[in-house]
């Protein structure tokens, strides 16, 4: 799993996360998924996602690990507000997001492999060419 249960305590406490799921660690993993996968949805026209959430430990993006945890709690907290700040929590889920839309939009380039075709080479969201020459008369 790209980021565990106990990586989530750096972003709610242990005693909160436990409220809103009610002791129940699959909802926490099911939120992690979704997590993962709307990152992947922002991504995955410039990045290789795949090589990017197989990574484990120190070998992971820390920035992708951080947006990860704040959508992952996102997801987590629409059960339930036990004590924590819900617009604190809104706050850095609308900001994850911003930065996966400027990401998706190429106006920022995390440190992430590209994407790249059978052989080997770097492939990209822009399309080059031209229509087929046309000849007028007037």
């Amino acid at each position: 799993m790209f980021i565990t249960i106990e990586e989530l305590k750096t972003v709610a406490y242990e005693y909160q996360i436990i409220d809103i799921v009610e002791e129940d660690e699959t909802i926490v993993e099911i939120a992690i998924d979704a997590a993962i996968e709307e990152i992947k949805s922002y991504l995955a026209a410039r990045y290789d996602t795949i090589n990017v959430f197989n990574k484990q430990g120190n070998e992971r993006n820390r920035l992708i690990v951080e947006l990860t945890k704040d959508i992952a709690l996102w997801q987590i907290i629409r059960l339930s507000n036990p004590d924590i700040l819900f617009e604190r929590v809104k706050d850095r889920y609308d900001r994850a997001i911003d930065y996966l839309n400027r990401v998706a939009k190429g106006l920022l380039s995390p440190t992430l492999p590209l994407l790249t075709d059978s052989t080997g080479e770097e492939t990209t969201p822009l399309k080059f060419g031209s229509m087929p020459k046309q000849q007028y008369d007037y």
